[in-house]
C-alpha cells in the first residue's frame, strides 16, 4: 500500500471545520469583527491546540503475503474509501500497530489532506472534557472540525463516558461536560458529569463533522453495532508473514546504517533462524518482531567487531559489517509459553507410541465400550433399582461421575475421546455412509448462535430431573438419561458428519470442555511449522497417510485446527491430529493449570451460567439441610417428593450463586463509582463468612473492627469521599471475565460432594455385584475410606478450591486485590456454606 506524505493544510482544510453557534454568531452583519479575520484567529487556536495531538503518515503499509494480510489490505482500502465516514474499530492485541492502521485509513482516504489527531482514552477523566470539552472550552471532537479523530485504547475509556461515546458513534451529536456540586459531609465534592445534570442545565446538542477511527485490544460491548470492525489477526495465527516482515525491518536497518556514511550493508538471516523465528507465538506482535530483529543484528554486529578485534574472522567493522544471522543471536525468540511447558511425547516416547496407536482410542471405543455399554443400559433398565442392589447404578454415580471430575485438571477432556454416547453416533455415519448417504455440512453460525442456548436449558432440565425425581438412587432412570443422551448424539449425526452433538449440543460435553481450561496438559501444534511445511491440512479435513509418519485420518471430529486452539474447549484428546500430520508438529505439553483462562481463551455468557448453575447444583444437592438452616422441614414443605413446589424451590437453588456473585459484582463496582468504602463492606462479609466456617467471631473480630473503623465492627463505611467521586478506582476486567475466577472452585466443590460415594460406597462394588444376584451377606472384600478422612478432603478440596479461585481471579482482574473485593466476599460466603452443609 502507498506511503502518502500529508500536505501542509490550509485553514480551511486543515479539519478545522465550520465554527460552532456561538462563534458564527459574532461573525454575522452587525458586529465589528470581520468573519475571515475570525475564521483565521479561530484556525490559528485551533491548529495550536491540535497540535500536540497530530499524528504523522503512516510509517508503513500492510506488509505479508498470508490470507489475513490480503484481507486486512482489503478492509483498510473499503474503509478508506468509504464516502460515509462511519466510525471503524480497529481492533487486536497490543503491538499490532493498530494506529498505523487507522492512519492508512486516513491517509489513504479523500480527507487525506486534512489533519489526523489521536487521543490515548487511558489519560481521559471521568468528565470527558479533553474530548467534549466543558464549559466554553471545545474539546478535541470540535476542533479537529472536518478532519479525523483516532480514539486509542478506548477499552480504557473511564464507564461514565461510554454511553457519551455510543451517542457520538451512532448519531454523531456530544454535549461538553458540565458539572454540579453537592455538599455531601463537610465540603462540595463533583457529584455528576453531563449526562446526570437536570435536564435545565444541560449544554446543548452539537454536531460533529470529523470521521472517528478507535483502537482498543479488549472489547468494548458498550458500542457493539454502532462501528465497524476491523479485526486485525495477531501475528502468531499468520506466521507466514514473518518471512515478509524480518525481509522489511532488515531492510530498514541495513538503510539506516548505510545513511551513517557507510556501504548498505546486506542483512539476511539463515534457514534455521527464518524457522525460528515462524516457530515463536510473538505476544508482543510486529512490535516485538522489529526490537527482536534490531537485536539480533546489533548483537551479530557485536560479535564480529569482537572477533576482529581479538584477530579472529576479518571484518570490516561493525559499521559495515555485512552477513547472514543465525539462530544463536535469536535467542529471545524462544517460546515464551513454552518456558513452562513440557513436550511429553518427546520426554517420554512410548507415550507417543500409545496414542498413535489404534488401541487409543479406537479399540477402546469399537472393541470394549461398544460392548459394554449396552449392557450397562439394559441393567439399568432391568436390573435391581437401589443403589446397594444395582452394581450399574453404582459404577454409573460411585465410579463414573467423581471420576469424570477428578480428570480434568490432569487430562481435560479426555472424557469425550471414548465417550459411549458418540461410539453409536459414529457407527451410525458409517452405516449412512457406506450406503450412499451423504451427509450435511455445519449450519455453524445457527450452532454458535443457538447451540449454546439448547445445551444450557438440557442440562438445566437434567439437573432438575436428577434432584426431584431422585436419579442417583432410581436405576431405571438413570438408564433412560443416558438413553436420551446417546439418542441425541445417534441423530445428530445421522443427519450431519462428524462430531456436531460434540462440539454444540452434548451437556456433558459443555461442561467437560468449561473445565478442560482448567487442565494441566493440552494438545497443540507449532504454528511455524504448521505454516510453512503442510500443505494437506489433514489433521483438520482428514486424508490419506502421508508416509514416512503420517496415517490415515479421519480428520478432527470437532474441526479443530491444534495449530489455532486457544483452549481446551474444543480437544477431545483424541489424537486424530497427532496420527495425521506428517511433520511433527502436534505436541502433548505439561503446562501450568488454568493457562487458557489468561492466555486467549473466548469468554461465553452461556458457559459462565452453566458454570454458576452446577455449583446451585451442589447445593440443589443438600436442599434439606439448606431449608433446615432457616429452621423448616424439606418432607413438610414436599420438598423431598415430587411436587411442583419441589420444582420451583430446586430452580431458585440452581440459579441462585450465579445471580449472588453476579450481583456482588454490580453492587461493588456501582459503591466504587459512587465513593463508599467496598473495601469495608466486603470486609464485614469476610468477617461473617470466616466466623461461620470457624464457628467464633471472637477468631477475627480484631480485622473487623479495623476494617470498619470508627463506625463499629459490622457497619459499613458509604460516605463517599471527594477523592473517590474526582478520581474513580481502577476498575477490573468486566464481570464476564472475571466470573472465570470461580471455575476452580465450582470443581472442588462439585467433587467435595461427590467424594463420599467414590471412597465408601464405591469401595462396595464386589458386595453390590453380588446382592444383585441374591448373595446379601457375600464375605467379599471391601474399601471404604474412614469418615474423618474424607471429612478432612472435603474441607481440603473446598479451601483449596477458594484459594484458587482468588488467585485467579487476581491474574484475570489485572487490577489490585481491592477492585474485586466483592468477588472475593462471594467466594468466601460460598465456601463458608458449603462448608456447613458438607462438613456439619
Amino acid at each position: 500500500m502507498p506511503r502518502p506524505q500529508p500536505k501542509p493544510p490550509s485553514a480551511s482544510a486543515a479539519g478545522l471545520g465550520t465554527l460552532s453557534d456561538d462563534e458564527s454568531s459574532s461573525a454575522q452583519p452587525g458586529y465589528a469583527v470581520d468573519s475571515a479575520e475570525a475564521a483565521a484567529k479561530l484556525a490559528r487556536r485551533r491548529a495550536k491546540m491540535l497540535k500536540p495531538y497530530l499524528m504523522p503518515s503512516p510509517k508503513r503499509g500492510i506488509i505479508g503475503s498470508s490470507k489475513y494480510a490480503e484481507r486486512l489490505r482489503k478492509q483498510v482500502v473499503a474503509a478508506a474509501r468509504d464516502t460515509q465516514r462511519r466510525p471503524v474499530m480497529v481492533f487486536g492485541e497490543s503491538g499490532l500497530e493498530k494506529s498505523n492502521i487507522a492512519a492508512l485509513i486516513h491517509f489513504s482516504g479523500p480527507g487525506r489532506n486534512t489533519n489526523l489527531v489521536a487521543l490515548d482514552c487511558a489519560r481521559l477523566d471521568w468528565s470527558g472534557a479533553e474530548l467534549f470539552g466543558r464549559g466554553d472550552k471545545e474539546g478535541l471532537v470540535e476542533a479537529v472540525g472536518d478532519g479525523t479523530l483516532l480514539l486509542k485504547n478506548v477499552h480504557k475509556l473511564p464507564p461514565s463516558l461510554l454511553p457519551r461515546l455510543r451517542r457520538l458513534l451512532a448519531e454523531r451529536t456530544y454535549r461538553r461536560a458540565t458539572v454540579s456540586l453537592a455538599t455531601l459531609g463537610q465540603g462540595a465534592v463533583a457529584l455528576s458529569s453531563t449526562d446526570m445534570a437536570p435536564a435545565e442545565a444541560l449544554p446543548p446538542l452539537k454536531r460533529v463533522t470529523c470521521r472517528i477511527l478507535m483502537t482498543a485490544s479488549k472489547q468494548v460491548p458498550s458500542i457493539d453495532g454502532v462501528t465497524e470492525v476491523i479485526k486485525v489477526p495477531p501475528l502468531r495465527l499468520r506466521p507466514a508473514d514473518v518471512r515478509d516482515l524480518q525481509k522489511y525491518y532488515l531492510r530498514e536497518l541495513a538503510r539506516r546504517q548505510g545513511s551513517g556514511g557507510g556501504s548498505m550493508p546486506r542483512l539476511s538471516i539463515t534457514d534455521a533462524a527464518l524457522k525460528q523465528l515462524e516457530s515463536y507465538n510473538w505476544p508482543g506482535n510486529q512490535i516485538e518482531l522489529a526490537a527482536t530483529v534490531e537485536r539480533a543484528v546489533l548483537q551479530q554486529q557485536q560479535q564480529a567487531a569482537a572477533a576482529a578485534a581479538g584477530g579472529g574472522a576479518a571484518s570490516s567493522g561493525a559499521g559495515e559489517w555485512s552477513g547472514r544471522l543465525s539462530e544463536e543471536v535469536f535467542w529471545v525468540a524462544k517460546q515464551a509459553k513454552d518456558r513452562l511447558r513440557l513436550n511429553l511425547l518427546a520426554a517420554y516416547p512410548p507415550l507417543r507410541s500409545f496414542l498413535r496407536s489404534e488401541l487409543w482410542p479406537n479399540d477402546i471405543n469399537f472393541k470394549f465400550t461398544a460392548y459394554v455399554y449396552p449392557v450397562v443400559v439394559a441393567l439399568l433398565l432391568w436390573g435391581p433399582q437401589d443403589r446397594l442392589h444395582s452394581p450399574a447404578l453404582a459404577v454409573f454415580w460411585d465410579y463414573w461421575w467423581p471420576l469424570v471430575f477428578v480428570s480434568f485438571p490432569f487430562l481435560g477432556r479426555v472424557w469425550c475421546a471414548v465417550c459411549p454416547f458418540m461410539i453409536y453416533g459414529e457407527l451410525v455415519q458409517k452405516w449412512r455412509t457406506s450406503a450412499g448417504a451423504k451427509l450435511l455440512k455445519w449450519p455453524k453460525e445457527q450452532a454458535e448462535q443457538y447451540g449454546p442456548i439448547f445445551l444450557f436449558s438440557l442440562f438445566a432440565a437434567i439437573l432438575m430431573w436428577e434432584q426431584v425425581w431422585d436419579l442417583p438412587n432410581t436405576a431405571y432412570l438413570s438408564g433412560w438419561l443416558l438413553i436420551i443422551i446417546t439418542a441425541g448424539a445417534v441423530i445428530c449425526s445421522s443427519i450431519f458428519e462428524r462430531r456436531l452433538w460434540c462440539r454444540y449440543l452434548c451437556p456433558i460435553g459443555g461442561m467437560n470442555g468449561m473445565f478442560a481450561k482448567l487442565s494441566m496438559t493440552e494438545v497443540r501444534a507449532r504454528h511455524g511449522v504448521c505454516a510453512s511445511e503442510c500443505s494437506t491440512y489433514h489433521c483438520y479435513k482428514g486424508g490419506c497417510a502421508q508416509p514416512p509418519v503420517g496415517l490415515e485420518s479421519p480428520g478432527c471430529p470437532l474441526y479443530s485446527h491444534p495449530a489455532q486452539l486457544t483452549d481446551n474447549r474444543n480437544c477431545t484428546n483424541c489424537m486424530e491430529c497427532l496420527k495425521a500430520c506428517p511433520n511433527g508438529s502436534v505436541e502433548v505439553r505439561l503446562r501450568l493449570p488454568g493457562t487458557d483462562l489468561w492466555s486467549g481463551h473466548t469468554a461465553s455468557v452461556a458457559e459462565v451460567s452453566l458454570m454458576f448453575m452446577l455449583l446451585g447444583a451442589v447445593y440443589l444437592h443438600h436442599l434439606p439441610q439448606l431449608v433446615g438452616q432457616v429452621g423448616l422441614e424439606a418432607p413438610a414443605l414436599g420438598l423431598t417428593s415430587v411436587t411442583p413446589q419441589h420444582i420451583l424451590v430446586s430452580f431458585a437453588v440452581l440459579f441462585a450463586p450465579g445471580l449472588a456473585a453476579w450481583g456482588a459484582d454490580v453492587a461493588g463496582r456501582a459503591a466504587a463509582a459512587r465513593g463508599i468504602d467496598v473495601a469495608a463492606m466486603a470486609g464485614n462479609v469476610l468477617s461473617d463468612a470466616l466466623s461461620r466456617v470457624s464457628g467464633s467471631k471472637s477468631l477475627i473480630s480484631h480485622g473487623s473492627t479495623s476494617v470498619a473503623g470508627a463506625q463499629g465492627a459490622g457497619a459499613v463505611a458509604a460516605v463517599p469521599t471527594e477523592a473517590a467521586a474526582a478520581a474513580p478506582a481502577q476498575q477490573p476486567a468486566p464481570f464476564l471475565e472475571l466470573a472465570y475466577g470461580y471455575l476452580p472452585f465450582v470443581w472442588a466443590a462439585t467433587l467435595a460432594h461427590y467424594l463420599p460415594d467414590l471412597l465408601g460406597q464405591g469401595g462396595h462394588i464386589l458386595q453390590i455385584a453380588a446382592a444383585s444376584v441374591g448373595f446379601e451377606d457375600a464375605p467379599l472384600p471391601a474399601v471404604e475410606a474412614n469418615p474423618a478422612v474424607v471429612s478432612f478432603l472435603q474441607g481440603t478440596l473446598l479451601l483449596f478450591g477458594a484459594g484458587s479461585s482468588a488467585a485467579l481471579s487476581r491474574k484475570l482482574a489485572a487490577a489490585p486485590w481491592s477492585t474485586f473485593l466483592p468477588q472475593l466476599a462471594g467466594i468466601s460466603v460460598l465456601t463458608a456454606e458449603l462448608w456447613a452443609l458438607l462438613l456439619p
